[in-house]
């Protein structure tokens, strides 16, 4: 069977199940393992098993349930509610204050344990507290989804674990890379608060409190630890004191001893925390396994030689093929997942990005800044499902399409801002390996 009829075959099959419902797991490991069978005859089944038994015994891999743990048990701690409020002192008399310690704590959850953390804590404390005070919908839902989004390119992201996984690229760099992109992100969007309620005060009415500086000390002091944590462990990372599975190890251990100082650590606790991180874990795992088998016997039916020489017969800037990439990225990031977009996508784009001679780990943190748009995009954007899951009952779902626009437009200018300077994504880890 032809290169050619292999790929109509195979992405032909693929999008035909997924359009039937099936999960993305199940749809590219079946017609990955029946094109196996039929191209390569039964003899070649066994890569399955090895490739299987490779994935699930990868110490690599570890990161993902450690850092799941680390970021678990110090949401179980109150973390959330400790920031949000310590935060606030800090921010008394700012108008849109609320909607910057909404982000500024997104961003601290993300740094904890990842994407869904900020979401769905600060959808329950944060958007009723904006409402309450008469906060627009849009900034109380925004801020918060916006927020926490910033947990796919801000490490420890688990989906850059995995695409680094998939793309056989350093988890380390591409965790170094994705602070700069996520800095300026969180920036810009407070930038856009603060204008927004210079220019209509109506959105956020400023809120006068009293406090005392003593009050916001005092604040500072219940999140000291976390805070330490988290540099800990980036740190180590950053220093090249640590690979990231042992920075991961450590920050899980130091969590559930900072959960048993603030007297959080109890039986239900743990279970819960166990719980949590088996069930993403197995999503992961479920997720790579079929990631890897597409990705060996593509490569074996003469893919990569194929799409090289097509790459090498377009006379157009490489740029142009860039662009294109970036765009088959936003569309298929509106209606697939994210861990199905790099299933799909990182195995082919890699290939390509190295044969233009763009910069590895720059290509990937334009992967990943894709994919965090995704999360915000109707109509599969999880941001958005998840807001709807833990909204107050007065927010409708047009509240929350409504408030996504200004924010997917901030993502995009950063996007194009990594393209056009590159050193954004690649300046720290370069200075740091």
């Amino acid at each position: 069977m032809s290169t050619e009829l292999v790929t109509f075959v195979l992405f032909g099959g693929l999008l035909s199940l997924l359009a039937l419902g099936i999960p993305v797991t199940f749809a590219l490991g079946g017609i990955t393992v029946f094109l196996t069978l039929v191209v390569n005859g039964p003899a070649m089944l066994y890569t399955v098993a090895t490739t299987t038994y490779q994935q699930i015994t990868s110490p690599t891999l570890m990161t993902i349930p450690l850092f799941l743990i680390m970021g678990n048990f110090l949401v179980q701690s109150g973390i959330s509610e400790r920031m949000y409020s310590g935060l606030n002192y800090w921010l008394s008399g700012v108008r849109g204050g609320l909607a910057i310690v909404s982000v500024a704590v997104c961003v601290a959850l993300a740094m904890c344990g990842g994407f869904g953390p900020g979401i769905l804590t600060m959808g329950l404390v944060a958007v009723p507290a904006m409402l309450k005070r008469n906060y627009s919908k849009r900034i109380a839902l925004g801020s918060v989804m916006a927020g926490g989004v910033l947990g796919e390119i801000i490490p420890p992201a688990i989906i850059m674990i995995i695409f680094a996984y998939i793309a056989r690229v350093s988890i380390g760099k591409l965790f170094i890379g994705g602070i700069l992109p996520g800095v300026i992100l969180a920036g810009l969007y407070v930038c856009y608060i603060l204008i927004l309620g210079w220019l209509n005060p109506k959105e956020m009415p400023k809120i006068s409190e009293t406090v005392t500086w003593g009050m916001r000390f005092r604040a500072l002091l219940e999140i000291f630890l976390p805070a330490m944590l988290v540099v800990l462990v980036l740190g180590s990372i950053f220093l090249g004191m640590a690979t990231p599975t042992e920075a991961a190890g450590v920050g899980a251990m130091g969590a559930m001893v900072i959960c048993a100082i603030y007297r959080k650590l109890t039986w239900q606790v743990i279970q819960d925390t166990c719980q949590e991180t088996l069930k993403i874990t197995g999503m992961a795992l479920w997720i790579l396994i079929p990631a890897t088998l597409f990705g060996v016997f593509y490569t074996s039916a003469g893919a990569q030689t194929m799409i090289m020489n097509l790459i090498d017969g377009l006379e157009v800037s490489r740029y142009v093929v860039l662009l294109a990439m970036q765009l088959v990225l936003l569309i298929f990031g509106m209606f697939m997942d994210d861990y199905a977009v790099v299933t799909i996508c990182a195995p082919i784009m890699i290939p390509i990005s190295q044969l233009l001679g763009f910069d590895i780990i720059w290509f990937s943190i334009l992967f990943i800044l894709n994919m965090q748009v995704a999360y915000l995009t109707p109509p599969f954007g999880w941001a958005l499902i998840m807001m709807r899951g833990v909204a107050p009952a007065e927010v409708k779902t047009k509240d929350i399409w409504y408030a996504v626009p200004p924010f997917v437009l901030i993502q995009l200018l950063v996007l194009v801002l990594v393209m056009i300077f590159p050193a954004i994504a690649t300046w720290l880890p370069g200075l740091a390996f």
